[in-house]
């Protein structure tokens, strides 16, 4: 394996996009077993994100090089993006896809939670790791659009978590019954 400062941009590009269509299939897995409701509701607002996402990324490999962005699974059976550095080390992010998926709403977002702060954590380091402007550009935007999905997973998960908990009482509640 050659070190991960040496990923070429195209192997940057395709790691991340393979990387938005795991946790796409996953955020989809997730929803599939909800009940309708704001939870699943939420978990369609991250999957159209997602979406968004991949597009956002193939616009950065076109601005940066003023070329579209190849089709990835044919140049893969060239470039091996697969094998890459990136990739692997990507790769073993998903370890939270293998976690049971139930119907659930708190576990949903936890498990969801989980995996959001790993990516987001993951493309918060990398980023340090390369001098290339252009991949600079790509992983603090990538790092971005996970701290979102953290930041909206998070205040569902803590919406929840007071929906449930009963006996809770804040101090203006009493004020407000009187």
């Amino acid at each position: 394996m050659k070190p991960i400062k040496e990923t070429t941009f195209i192997e940057a590009i395709a790691a991340a996009i393979q990387k938005e269509k795991n946790d796409f299939e996953f955020y989809i897995q997730i929803s599939d077993k909800l009940h309708d409701g704001n939870v699943k509701d939420l978990f369609a607002q991250i999957i159209e994100y997602m979406d968004e996402n991949i597009k956002f990324i193939e616009e950065i490999y076109t601005q940066a090089t003023g070329k579209q962005l190849p089709n990835l699974k044919q140049l893969s059976q060239i470039e091996k993006f697969h094998s890459s550095t990136i990739q692997k080390i990507m790769d073993k992010l998903d370890r939270n896809y293998s976690d049971q998926i139930s119907d659930d709403e708190l576990q949903a977002i936890q498990l969801a939670l989980k995996e959001a702060e790993d990516t987001r954590d993951f493309y918060g380091s990398i980023r340090s790791k390369f001098k290339d402007p252009n991949l600079l550009l790509l992983f603090q935007k990538l790092h971005a659009f996970a701290e979102s999905n953290v930041t909206l997973l998070e205040a569902q998960l803590m919406y929840i978590q007071q929906e449930t908990t009963p006996g809770i009482k804040y101090y203006w509640e009493e004020e407000l019954s009187a």
